[in-house]
């Protein structure tokens, strides 16, 4: 299964849906299995649309620019009908023999069937599936309040259901296959962390040490598209970028915290190190690194995030960093780096078999800079999995 299907066919019945329109990126290739060029090269106008009906849940019906259509041969899913819309001109020559996806590829570019516009597209579809009168759930943050005004204006017969968040919820536990995408993006992350290490010299700049880690990032065929990685004090404004003019002396801390995507599934890993050795002030990191210890072996199916929260401060609290505060301790993760739950003390989102959260417990201080661990952890009914490898205990190196 490459999608939660039963997750998907719940929520339908619960909101007595007949089917749904998925819009944005994230929530199209969770779906099908690619990722629409056209939402990376127009990302706030770009339109394509999925749609899924009720009795036929393992199927997706496709919206998409003939330009990109070729996206739809990547599909590791059922495909139904599909729609093109655009201009785009993939010239054939009589006689030149086609292989079976050259054919077609072929008739799905073909222009006659071709519609003005996506929504003009979505319209089509929409008729074609007998939708005209329907409950049908929208997934607001990727559609354009045009295109929405349009549906409307053509289907006065549709009740429309804001359903954006209801997909997130889908999402939230994951497939076999999400599982082990997200562990091989969270051991790139390792991997780069132990070349970088493996590598230090005094005197080696932020930018040096980003570069080195971005470099064995995209060996591994990942992008690293948050590397916040800073030295000693600097952390505390971990955001910024890093700079040549600061340099790695015996004593700094090293900071990582780097989210990196590979095939469209995010890793949001913490690590902190100390070269040559280790500070005083450096020990309130072994609180933290019980607090999150205990999250990972406590968190239970059935808890809520602000329970988790409230779980994780206080074993911190209770290893004697009582005056630590902190507005969350982690979050899901999956197709975007941060996904439901969220653990902070007003979450009221239920943990549930098979989530995957980044667990985590950060703390800046001006002067000292950035103490932190962070780790996926995959949640069972029995023991809960880490799917990183390396310890996030703080280490001496160099």
């Amino acid at each position: 299964m490459f999608y939660n299907e039963n997750r998907l066919v719940d929520k339908m019945k619960q909101y007595d849906l007949d089917a749904i329109v998925v819009s944005t990126k994230e929530n199209i290739r969770y779906f099908t299995g690619f990722e629409p060029v056209i939402k990376t090269l127009s990302p706030y106008l770009g339109e394509c649309y999925i749609v899924i009906t009720r009795d036929k849940p393992n199927q997706v019906n496709i919206v998409h620019s003939v330009g990109e259509i070729d996206q739809v041969l990547d599909a590791k899913v059922a495909i139904g009908k599909v729609q093109t819309y655009g201009t785009f001109y993939r010239e054939y020559m009589n006689g030149v023999e086609l292989t079976h996806e050259e054919r077609r590829l072929k008739e799905l570019s073909d222009l006659t069937h071709s519609a003005t516009s996506a929504r003009e597209a979505l319209s089509s579809l929409l008729r074609e599936l007998g939708l005209a009168k329907s409950r049908l759930g929208i997934d607001e943050d990727g559609m354009t309040m045009a295109c929405l005004s349009h549906i409307k204006s053509r289907f006065p017969g549709i009740e429309f259901i804001f359903f954006s968040n209801k997909i997130r919820q889908i999402r939230a536990v994951k497939t076999p296959h999400e599982i082990d995408a997200l562990t091989y993006a969270a051991n790139c992350v390792e991997k780069a962390i132990e070349d970088v290490i493996s590598n230090l010299k005094e005197g080696i700049s932020e930018l040096e040490i980003a570069n080195m880690f971005n470099t064995s990032i995209a060996s591994q065929g990942a992008i690293a598209a948050l590397p916040m990685i800073k030295i000693g004090r600097h952390a505390v404004g971990g955001q910024r970028r890093q700079k040549s003019e600061i340099k790695l002396q015996p004593g700094d801390l090293i900071w990582f915290d780097c989210d990196v995507v590979c095939n469209g599934y995010w890793a949001d890993i913490a690590r902190v190190f100390s070269y040559k050795y280790m500070k005083p002030e450096y020990d309130k990191f072994n609180a933290l690194y019980k607090g999150q210890l205990v999250a990972i072996n406590e968190v239970k199916i059935g808890m809520k995030g602000k329970d988790v929260f409230n779980l994780t401060m206080s074993a911190v609290h209770d290893a004697g960093f009582t005056e630590y505060r902190r507005h969350h301790v982690g979050h899901g993760i999956g197709l975007e780096p941060y996904e439901l739950p969220i653990l902070a003390p007003d979450n009221e989102d239920i943990i549930e078999e098979g989530m995957v959260l980044s667990i985590e417990t950060p703390y800046y201080e001006f002067g000292l800079g950035a103490l932190h661990v962070e780790d996926p952890v995959l949640v069972s009914k029995t023991t809960n999995t880490v799917l990183t490898k390396t310890s996030g205990k703080i280490k001496i190196v160099g």
